[in-house]
């Protein structure tokens, strides 16, 4: 009897050290991904960066998704799931293109930082829909969220506003896409719904680029930082994210997820020599800060449900 539950225990243990594995490796993989991006801007334009990064997602998860499912399983969807796939893939294209353009104009570390507010937002769409109570710490979270962004704002150079306005509206459509997906895997698989959203996505970008810009110009000098953002952000990250999704509770993993801000921070001022101001940083903790004490009454919430029933 021991013997059992001592092996149990061991399991457990296992998938919980494994779950918090795929989580920091995400979380790293994401905060690389910033800067390189970042990098990758400083040659080529946000929509050349995002046409060709989702398009060698896309192309890499076809041939592992439809040689291991076949065709027919991987298309074969609801009409819910169509639709909340083709909403899904929408907002993502906005919030990652505004993502981007932003931090092409401003320092990556202020970007992250700044990106946190989907958490408050996602939290509060579903308040807002699901008629969940707003409690007394989701009030203060949101509180410090703001209080952030205002302190980042007053504190910030001239020449990142526009940068400012652009991952703020990014951040605002990443919290609507984090509320989308939470519907949408009710109807689509993860690894099939990440798949057929990066097609549209890189779809959507090849339209928007020949149609504005159409130049590759300044390609030759990033195309081995456009291949590694294509494999660290939309698949590596992503699919290390689903798995630690798959064995930690979601408020754990977003828990771990808010430290990306921190390593952007240590890896663009190694890499790239830049620095927000420290009032910036301290504007950025804040939004941190607000979005874990939401992330925490989330979890109290949800483990008070669970003992109700």
């Amino acid at each position: 009897m021991n013997n059992t539950a001592s092996k149990a225990s061991q399991t457990s243990n296992s998938i919980l050290t494994s779950g918090y594995s795929y989580v920091i490796a995400s979380t790293l993989a994401a905060a690389l991904s910033t800067v390189v991006g970042k990098w990758n801007l400083n040659a080529i334009s946000p929509l050349l960066m995002n046409s060709l990064i989702f398009s060698i997602a896309a192309s890499i998860l076809s041939v592992t998704l439809i040689s291991t499912k076949g065709f027919r399983a991987v298309f074969s969807l609801s009409r819910k799931g169509w639709f909340w796939l083709l909403m899904f893939s929408a907002s993502s294209w906005l919030a990652i293109w505004a993502f981007w353009a932003g931090v092409q104009r401003m320092d990556p570390s202020l970007a992250a930082f700044l990106n946190r507010l989907e958490v408050p937002v996602a939290i509060l769409l579903g308040i807002i829909i699901l008629k969940e109570h707003f409690t007394k710490t989701e009030t203060l979270g949101a509180i410090l969220s703001l209080s952030g962004i205002v302190v980042m704002r007053l504190t910030l150079r001239f020449e990142y506003s526009s940068g400012f306005w652009l991952v703020l509206t990014g951040a605002l459509f990443f919290g609507i896409t984090e509320f989308i997906s939470k519907i949408a895997v009710r109807h689509v698989q993860p690894s099939v719904l990440t798949y057929i959203r990066n097609m549209f996505i890189a779809t959507g970008y090849w339209i928007a680029f020949f149609s504005i810009d159409g130049s590759f110009e300044g390609l030759g000098d990033v195309w081995t930082g456009v291949v590694a953002l294509g494999i660290l952000g939309p698949i590596f990250s992503r699919m290390m994210y689903l798995k630690a999704l798959q064995q930690l509770a979601l408020s754990k993993v977003a828990v771990i997820s808010q430290s990306q801000p921190v390593l952007v921070l240590l890896i663009a001022f190694l890499a790239l020599g830049q620095l927000p101001a420290f009032r910036e940083i301290m504007g950025g903790l804040l939004l941190v800060i607000g979005s874990l004490l939401m992330i925490s009454s989330q979890s109290i919430k949800g483990w008070k449900h669970r003992k109700r029933v």
